[in-house]
């Protein structure tokens, strides 16, 4: 890699299986699915971030069900950054885990928390994106959220509230509200 920055990615592999019923289940949830080709979700996630980083220094943060599968389907991922939670409990427990895990390698190291079941149409621009958040998160004690205007109010969803802008196309980050009701996602 040209990039100087040690990154290491950590995805989220958890979920229940219910989202795409009943082609998923418990042990088999969307992110191990191939829905739109060969590849699965999953797959298709680490292969977005195969530019940023190697696939060793890539992390999954799962479930027991879905280990072994994740395990098998991600060919230069170390099956021992395949971690089990020991509760399902949401992103920031999810990404304190693998935090943990990867201070022991390398306290300076800038991680980057992704979904495993994103569909990303235009992936070089996502590409120059997290690019862009890699570099300003390694610059001091950053941390820099991604998100994309919605289109609809969605209760599925995490909501950024940002505040003044700090450079080209970078805002400071006013609120963060996880999965809110209705009325406040509307």
């Amino acid at each position: 890699m040209a990039n100087a920055i040690d990154f290491r990615p950590i995805i989220l592999a958890g979920g229940s299986g219910t989202r795409f019923w009943p082609r998923s289940r418990k042990a088999f949830a969307k992110q191990v699915l191939a829905l739109d080709g060969d590849r699965t979700m999953i797959q298709q996630t680490v292969e977005r971030l195969r530019p940023v980083a190697e696939a060793s220094d890539i992390w999954v943060i799962t479930n027991d069900l879905m280990a072994t599968t994740i395990t098998r389907q991600l060919e230069g991922v170390p099956s021992g950054q395949v971690i089990c939670e020991p509760a399902p409990r949401n992103t920031a427990p999810a990404a304190a885990l693998a935090a943990f895990f990867v201070e022991k390698q390398n306290p300076d190291a800038v991680l980057g928390v992704f979904p495993s079941d994103h569909v990303i149409a235009d992936e070089p621009r996502f590409l120059k994106t997290i690019e862009k958040g890699i570099a300003l998160a390694a610059e001091g004690d950053n941390m820099v959220v991604i998100g994309i205007s919605p289109t609809r109010a969605e209760t599925g969803y995490g909501y950024i509230e940002t505040g003044g802008a700090l450079s080209d196309g970078v805002l400071r980050v006013r609120r963060f509200t996880e999965k809110p009701n209705q009325a406040r996602a509307e």
